[in-house]
């Protein structure tokens, strides 16, 4: 335990310490298994010469994570090794070589990988047909070929994707895992897999071909599509819409126009934001004006983005009869709306909203007159770049961004000096990118005083990384200070401590909301320092009158945020502590806005979601009220956290 928090502590510091060095060869396999981890979240490409001999340790344990942690640091030093492990005896560990090789990115393993999934499959299986996996586990038995091929999906190799989904042009699979990468590919050359999974007897292949096949907009894929805005599962109607609307076809008018009549309001919201891009329907103006009055905020929003699409008089005339809404992401979401109407008239009340008396109104009315206006709007953006609120400045800098303005060396200059006071780093964040387009001596010395000095690594390795794009040797960005109170890891840990007359036991929280509860354990193993804070916070009632200020059918809902819009937190962040833990249906993750930006904003996934494996920390899981999770709509209270450490 001694050597353990050892490690953990240069783990925090993001300093590749003597300490994880001598783990990664200590006599203990849970050590070098623990100190392997660790070089993986520190990211620092020194460790990679010391963590390949781990590939060959005697313990799979230990060269399953080895794999794992060369992906998160992602160094092209590592390819041949991890090639190499492909072969490797143990099905865990070909899986972790095969999910690294993806982290990487590196194409030339694509045909390897894809040479493993097949010999991971039954031998002389026609369709290898999987129900009742779990996604969310790291022992299921179908892990390797699920790795596989999820990263073939990161390595956007088709020709070896088909290799490994397609036999003889039919699917291998009937496998909600294989549906998923060819989605994720949007290759014609996989509509097999994809039309099979609509066709499949399992929601999730039927959700994932549906999106599929929408992604690959050929209008002759609309006929396989539309039975599914009737199938019983909710989350495939909701993919089966967002389908629709990309093929754009005005024959789906009718199918997605009869969902304005569901009972879910989830549906109703995802038929108007299809209709919003499918070709108009004079005669469902009346319809749409009705769900502009709904008692739910988020179809309010969504329908006034429809109607601006469709019927501009009759979305004017609203307008002109319309109060502000009580709900400030209802304006942000008329500002969307204004943003897509475009007239001189929208133009002139966007600008008038830039008074609105919520500032968390104003980045969405910035990034509408960026839309409406383009380069006409830099004077009005410029100006926010000194806005009291961070959030605003921070929305003034990514709009400037992507306009790709110049001239505002001075004027970032000023922006960051304000930033400096900030809580949170997001506005400095912003900034970097922005000093990078520039390109002179004021902000090329700006920038490296940045990544010389700023207070926060995440911010001084964007510094880093702009000044190599721009041809300079950055300086190193050096440990991170902890500017929280050091978590005492032989503290955090105890709860798997198991001493005489103890019990090992799994912390726990439980959120009240007025759907019910939701109990979620805690990844205190593998995530103790998210784990801590976030019973820390839940104790102090930091959580209790919070809202889940974002929700996606199908995908997640989100929560945690002070401010209540998606940029706010606890005042301090936390580094990442990824995990091998996949994101499978009740996984919660840790919200961030760039690596080891973590704070308070919990998301929770309601379907699998591979992309954000190794990516996102996992500090916890749904152990009961999914049900609860799959009601929340925007804007729902988490009335009170309590929080359970079995003491």
């Amino acid at each position: 335990m001694e050597k353990l928090t050892r490690i953990l502590a240069g783990e925090d510091r993001r300093d590749f310490t003597a300490d994880v060095k001598l783990g990664l060869v200590d006599a203990d396999r849970g050590l070098r298994r623990r100190a392997a981890l660790a070089a993986g979240r520190i990211g620092d490409a020194a460790a990679v010469p010391a963590l390949v001999p781990l590939l060959q340790d005697p313990e799979p344990e230990v060269r399953q994570m080895t794999a794992f942690a060369l992906g998160l640091i992602g160094d092209a030093l590592a390819v041949d090794p991890l090639l190499a492990a492909l072969k490797d005896p143990e099905p865990v560990v070909r899986g972790r070589a095969a999910e690294a090789l993806g982290q990487i990115g590196e194409a030339r393993a694509a045909p390897a990988v894809a040479q493993m999934v097949v010999a991971a499959l039954p031998p002389k299986a026609p369709l290898v047909t999987v129900r009742g996996d779990d996604p969310a586990s790291m022992t299921d038995p179908w892990l390797e070929p699920r790795l596989g091929v999820f990263a073939l999906a990161r390595l956007k190799d088709a020709r070896s994707a088909q290799a490994a989904l397609l036999s003889g042009g039919k699917p291998r699979f009937d496998w909600w895992a294989a549906t998923w990468t060819a989605m994720r590919l949007e290759s014609p050359a996989l509509r097999p897999v994809l039309l099979a999974g609509v066709a499949s007897t399992d929601p999730l292949s039927r959700a994932y071909g549906a999106r599929g096949l929408g992604a690959l907009k050929d209008p002759a894929d609309l006929d396989a599509l539309l039975p599914l805005l009737r199938d019983r599962d909710e989350t495939v109607v909701v993919n089966a819409l967002r389908a629709v609307a990309l093929l754009g076809e005005a024959r789906a008018v009718p199918a997605v126009s009869a969902l304005l009549r569901s009972p879910s309001s989830a549906l109703r919201v995802e038929a108007l934001k299809a209709l919003a891009v499918l070709p108009p329907d004079r005669g469902l103006r009346e319809r749409v004006v009705a769900e502009v009055g709904s008692p739910e905020p988020w179809v309010r929003a969504a329908a006034l983005q429809a109607l601006a699409r469709m019927e501009r008089e009759e979305f004017a005339l609203v307008l002109a009869n319309l109060d502000p809404d009580p709900a400030w992401f209802v304006r942000a979401g008329l500002a969307g709306a204004l943003a897509i109407a475009g007239d001189e008239a929208s133009q002139a009340r966007l600008l008038a909203m830039l008074k609105d008396d919520d500032v968390r109104v104003l980045p969405y009315v910035l990034e509408a007159l960026r839309q409406a206006r383009g380069s006409d709007s830099v004077d009005t953006l410029r100006r926010h770049l000194d806005h009291p609120d961070f959030a605003v400045r921070m929305a003034a800098a990514d709009q400037l961004a992507a306009l790709k303005a110049t001239g505002l060396s001075e004027m970032a200059a000023t922006s960051y000096a304000r930033a400096r006071g900030d809580v949170e780093m997001d506005a400095r964040l912003s900034l970097v990118p922005l000093l990078a387009l520039q390109k002179d001596a004021r902000a090329a010395a700006l920038l490296r005083e940045i990544a010389a000095g700023d207070t926060a690594r995440p911010v001084r390795e964007r510094a880093a990384r702009e000044l190599r794009a721009l041809g300079e040797i950055p300086p190193a960005p050096g440990p991170e200070p902890i500017g929280r109170p050091a978590l005492d890891y032989r503290e955090a840990l105890a709860p798997y401590e198991a001493t005489a007359g103890t019990s090992v036991f799994t912390p726990r929280v439980f959120l009240y909301l007025k759907q019910g509860r939701i109990e979620i354990h805690l990844n205190v193993v593998e995530a103790p320092l998210m784990s801590a804070t976030f019973l820390d916070l839940a104790r102090s009632g930091f959580f209790d009158g919070l809202t889940f200020h974002r929700v996606v059918p199908g995908f997640v809902i989100q929560g945690g945020d002070p401010r209540g819009d998606g940029n706010g937190g606890p005042g301090f962040a936390l580094r990442d502590e990824i995990g091998e833990r996949p994101y499978g249906r009740g996984v919660v993750g840790m919200a961030l806005s760039g690596k080891d930006t973590g704070g308070s904003q919990l998301f929770i996934t309601l379907a699998p979601a591979p992309h954000l494996d190794g990516r996102y920390t996992v500090f916890g899981w749904v152990a009961s009220g999914m049900e609860v999770a799959d009601k929340v709509r925007p804007g729902d209270v988490i009335e009170k956290v309590e929080a359970w450490t079995g003491r």
